[in-house]
């Protein structure tokens, strides 16, 4: 006899929801204030001068540097600013194709859009990273960049994607604003294409609020992106042709939060591993749940635990259950990103003549609708997604557990 659902007037799994899902934020404390106060007290909060600079933001750029094992690295005010910015240093222009899976989150294709380009859309497999065989599909010859996207703490086929891209000469971004600190084949996520990009979001696994990083081994693409970042000022950098730019500058108060949370990453990481390890020992068996694949290559770092349902109305009434039993979970993005955001599907811009869409320098015919990624929209659908904290003990791992099986229990009956 199985217990009954608390969706169906049964007593929940917990009594309370589970920690949110804000790894470096849900670690922050003295050390992160101290670091706030001492900005304060020097009366410099602004990167660049100040009657008492501490250079926190250049500290910063250095622990990255270190911890990445890249030449150079970028702070920026955002991850959305930084895939802009590099996108930019790479030359990308009006009449260019960014290749963007069409699972991420929204910022992906509205930096693309931003830097005066046209997002093309890649399925996604049941990793939910590139779909390497449609990827071969989507290339042409205005196709200027390969942004991939590491979701989830899983990075991509890093070296199909490499081979595709050097047979067709387009550079690599790669987007690792939910995988900092994962890894392929021993490799940094981030320090395999031309440039990387990270997140200091609010959920992100370190975190200043917000603000973004990006880093590179090209110094000639570092250049731009610092120039493009400052207004195209030249700063220390005496090399290149300045260009105007726009600000994106990162402050001393962000640098100095993120000194002290890149030194809590490998701890973030290492609890969430544990506690993704136990959820998944609990659940393996349990008939029904269709685990996510970790790229052959690439370590999970465990932000999150995901698995798919046989049709999409299986998962949303086990998601649904699931919350009821106070266990959070969700559908992630909900859909494709085109089925999520209907400014993408719509290609509806800040301004009413449509460009990039509509710009003269573009000779592509790219349209966007409802079923152009079958594949992704069906994965999408079926998924069920439980993000892990690193605040996670052994109660909230057992609750998991007990609410995933008592889910499943009762629905496949």
């Amino acid at each position: 006899m199985t217990d009954k659902l608390a969706i169906d007037g049964g007593k929940p799994v917990r009594n309370e929801p589970l920690p949110p899902p804000y790894p470096g934020a849900l670690v922050m404390g003295d050390e992160e204030k101290q670091a706030l106060i001492e900005v304060i007290e020097h009366k410099s909060p602004f990167r660049y001068y100040g009657p008492d600079m501490l250079n926190k933001v250049s500290e910063f750029e250095n622990s990255l540097q270190e911890y990445l094992g890249t030449k150079h690295a970028l702070g920026v005010t955002s991850a959305t600013a930084a895939l802009k910015v590099a996108l930019v240093a790479l030359g990308v222009s009006p009449g260019d194709e960014v290749i963007v899976p069409a699972y991420t989150f929204i910022a992906c294709a509205s930096a693309v859009v931003a830097a005066k380009a046209i997002p093309v859309f890649v399925e996604v497999d049941d990793t939910l990273n590139i779909d390497v065989d449609d990827l071969k599909t989507k290339i042409t010859p205005r196709t200027k960049v390969i942004m991939l996207v590491h979701l989830q703490g899983v990075a991509c086929d890093m070296d199909s994607i490499f081979l595709i891209a050097k047979q067709n000469d387009i550079a690599v971004l790669e987007d690792c604003a939910q995988s900092f600190g994962a890894h392929y084949k021993g490799q940094q996520v981030g320090t395999l294409g031309k440039m990387g990009v990270f997140s200091l979001q609010m959920n992100k696994l370190i975190s200043t609020g917000e603000g973004g990083i990006i880093i590179t081994d090209d110094t000639d693409l570092f250049h731009r992106a610092v120039r493009f970042h400052d207004h195209g000022n030249l700063r220390e950098f005496t090399g290149g042709v300045p260009f105007m730019g726009e600000n994106h500058r990162m402050s001393e108060f962000t640098g100095a939060v993120g000194v002290v949370q890149i030194k809590k990453l490998d701890s973030i990481i290492a609890s969430m591993k544990k506690a993704k390890e136990e959820i998944l020992k609990g659940i393996g068996d349990i008939k029904g749940l269709i685990f996510r694949r970790v790229t052959d290559g690439a370590e999970d770092i465990g932000t999150s635990v995901i698995f798919y349902m046989e049709s999409a109305e299986l998962a949303s009434r086990f998601v649904k259950a699931l919350n009821a039993e106070n266990i959070d979970s969700s559908k992630m993005y909900g859909g494709a990103i085109y089925q999520t955001w209907p400014q993408v599907l719509n290609m509806s811009t800040a301004t009413p003549e449509g460009c990039p869409f509509t710009c003269p320098y573009y000779k592509g015919d790219v349209k966007y609708h409802l079923g152009m990624c079958p594949k992704t929209e069906d994965i999408a659908g079926r998924l069920v997604y439980i993000a892990l904290s690193p605040t996670f003990g052994d109660q909230e791992i057992t609750d998991v557990i007990s609410g995933v099986r008592k889910v499943a229990a009762n629905l496949y009956k």
